[in-house]
């Protein structure tokens, strides 16, 4: 099925394009004139673009957000790749993942310019190949507030160890390992300090397994005090996508914790 962009602009939501160095956002937030809004940092997935997040972005920002939308490189206006090449997946995901969490300091320093911008209450929010990025990004960034996952991986190197076995490729040289380790959640629990975290997958995701974030939450809850500061949202009979009630869900989340 032909992916589209939707066609429509909410009238209550703000809608603007903007270049924060070389990298391409859209920015969303409610059309009522207030300032400092609680803030998110949305990255979107394997194959999409910022274009393609307009309808989730804008229903997110009408419940009091500022959104902003990147484009990641290999992506959108960032020179796209062909996404149905052989080995794409292989020479370009974990270079696109690296490079969007290398760049995210910049890009979160420079969002704080906005007037409606909270910079003490910024979050991130990924989708697929930018929960991954999210996850990352919160270990570079001890400014984040949290998290939000929608069927990602916070377990780098377990989630790389998975889908090559799937795919039957052959497993990531020691460089590539040296590289994931520096961000790779699972591998940097510490640098976390207890900072919430949703993760919201579901059960039977043939794109990203939901075993890379089982393992994860085995392992990470044992660092937090208050266990409700980390979730495992498990969506039954639900393969790689992002229902009304996993939104609700992740609403609610930044609500509290943003």
């Amino acid at each position: 099925m032909e992916r589209k962009i939707f066609p429509y602009r909410s009238n209550l939501i703000k809608e603007k394009r903007d270049k924060i160095g070389e990298i391409p956002v859209l920015r969303f937030y409610p059309d009522n004139g207030k300032k400092e809004l609680p803030t998110i940092i949305y990255y979107h997935g394997w194959s999409s673009s910022k274009n393609f997040q307009r309808f989730k972005a804008s229903t997110i920002a009408q419940y009091g957000f500022h959104l902003i939308v990147p484009d990641a490189i290999n992506h959108g206006v960032r020179n796209p790749i062909d996404y149905e090449e052989d080995n794409a997946i292989e020479n370009y995901f974990w270079d696109t993942v690296l490079s969007s969490v290398e760049e995210s300091t910049f890009l979160l320093n420079s969002i704080k310019k906005y007037r409606e911008t909270d910079p003490e209450r910024i979050g991130v929010i990924g989708s697929s190949m930018g929960g991954f990025i999210g996850s990352g990004v919160l270990i570079k960034n001890s400014g984040i507030k949290t998290l939000i996952s929608f069927n990602g991986a916070c377990s780098w190197i377990e989630m790389d160890k998975i889908l090559r076995k799937e795919a039957e490729v052959p497993e990531a040289n020691k460089n590539l390992i040296e590289k994931l380790e520096k961000y790779d959640a699972m591998k940097n629990i510490e640098k976390i300090n207890q900072r919430p975290i949703l993760m919201l997958h579901g059960d039977i995701d043939t794109s990203v397994p939901i075993e890379g974030q089982e393992k994860f939450y085995e392992k990470a809850i044992g660092y937090y005090t208050n266990k409700d500061r980390l979730e495992l949202y498990e969506v039954p009979d639900i393969n790689h996508y992002i229902t009304v009630n996993m939104l609700e869900k992740a609403i609610e989340w930044a609500k509290e914790y943003i």
